[in-house]
């Protein structure tokens, strides 16, 4: 038994993109009945996508956090929960959980017995997805004290997020061309009802259903001179500006911005590369020998850098500081996460909002204000759990990126009830 547990804590202590090459090679060999070399180069190309795009996504952080923590002092705003960024949830709350090893044991098993028993369409290969799941067992251990009781609460997470990224899968596919992809990410899949609903009422009223702000629309429009490129440059310097930089690091900015929006959809051309072989290969068995088709499952980082996310989650970011401040009962004060967050959480908004910018920052606004409220309601269970695991916070903490799930609120909520 030691050996085993040992077993797994040494996978569960991999890099992630490790652990997708690992899942994509043994799917692309046992599933998709690919060749040795084919599978193995296929794990190669989606988990060097995945190195290139989490550098991207921490090259954009890198630049744009220093300036917006110098805008967040500007503000003056004097809040007592404060966010600590993914890290904290990482280092202090997720990984070091007790029984972390199990709950991954736990969500492969599962993922499994949902597929044969046909309840879900999304084979999660990205393990790294497994540990977002567990916040809601961090929640309830918090909680309730109970190994159990978090193990139950892991499994109603794990089997929300999977049903939901069966719905949203044939949408994503659909505006990014990523086929045979689905988004079992505890935090971003979670909101793509919120884009729904934006959508829904936005058709509903003639005047607004006109504004179209997709960036092929603003692109054709002004006849190839505003590009995702210049948007993100014009972003950068709007927002270097805001934070008081001199002309070189706003300049710089803009061009860290405009460097992501050219190269991020190159990196994603590489992903649907590795994945399409693996994918059809998949697909084209299970139809054979079980008349249904399985869709991968990834993290949220291969839609952050699309031109239509990440111009709205730039577009959201300032706005968040302003909610921040305005909003009756929040106590949390953006920091760490601040960059990174809007895109990430509205990155399945945007297939339902049409890649419509103008739709996306209604239904990105909306997600932050649910953000804060559900971090601040979920702080207190957030820092104990950091010191139930000998990792003690100096202050009540939060992370905007993986507190947000309203999902793990909900589930800490009811076993609450009980407790």
């Amino acid at each position: 038994m030691d050996v085993i547990m040992g077993a797994l804590n040494w996978y569960a202590a991999l890099p992630s993109s490790v652990m997708v090459m690992i899942g994509i090679f043994l799917v692309g060999l046992l599933l998709a009945r690919l060749k040795v070399g084919e599978a193995l180069r296929c794990s190669i190309y989606v988990a060097g996508a995945l190195v290139a795009m989490s550098t991207m996504v921490g090259m954009f952080s890198g630049a744009a956090t220093p300036i917006l923590m110098q805008v967040v002092e500007a503000t003056g705003l004097k809040l007592d929960i404060i966010d600590l960024g993914l890290g904290s949830a990482y280092s202090s709350v997720l990984f070091p959980l007790s029984f972390y090893a199990i709950l991954l044991v736990v969500g492969l098993a599962v993922n499994a017995l949902m597929i044969v028993l046909k309840l879900t369409d999304t084979f999660d290969v990205d393990v790294f997805n497994y540990s977002v799941w567990a916040l809601a067992s961090s929640y309830v251990w918090a909680i309730t004290g109970s190994v159990p009781l978090a193990i139950v609460a892991y499994i109603i997470n794990e089997v929300v997020v999977l049903k939901l990224a069966d719905i949203t899968a044939p949408a994503i596919q659909d505006a990014y061309g990523l086929d045979g992809v689905s988004i079992p990410h505890g935090n971003a899949v979670i909101f793509a009802p919120v884009g729904m609903a934006v959508n829904w009422v936005i058709e509903k009223i003639p005047a607004l259903a006109k504004i179209d702000w997709s960036t092929d629309k603003i692109e054709e429009r002004f006849g190839g001179l505003i590009s995702p490129s210049m948007i993100g440059f014009v972003m950068g310097i709007v927002l270097g500006i805001a934070g008081g930089q001199n002309v070189g690091q706003t300049l710089l900015l803009g061009i860290t911005i405009a460097a992501f929006m050219i190269v991020f959809p190159r990196v994603e051309n590489v992903l649907v590369e590795g994945i399409t072989p693996v994918a059809d290969g998949m697909r084209e068995i299970c139809a054979k020998k079980f008349n249904r088709e399985l869709n991968i499952g990834l993290d949220a980082a291969i839609l952050i850098g699309m031109p239509d996310v990440m111009a709205t989650g730039i577009l959201v970011t300032p706005v968040v500081l302003l909610l921040a401040f305005i909003l009756p009962g929040n106590r949390v004060l953006p920091m760490a996460d601040l960059a990174i967050a809007a895109p990430f959480l509205i990155s399945c908004c945007m297939p339902y909002c049409k890649k419509n910018i103008f739709r996306g920052f209604i239904a990105g606004v909306i997600v932050m204000i649910i953000t804060l409220y559900v971090c601040t309601a979920t702080a207190g269970w957030y820092t104990q759990c950091a010191a139930m695991n000998g990792l003690p916070f100096e202050s009540i903490s939060t992370t905007l990126g993986i507190g947000s799930s309203w999902v793990a609120w909900a589930i800490g909520q009811v076993f609450a009830l009980f407790a």
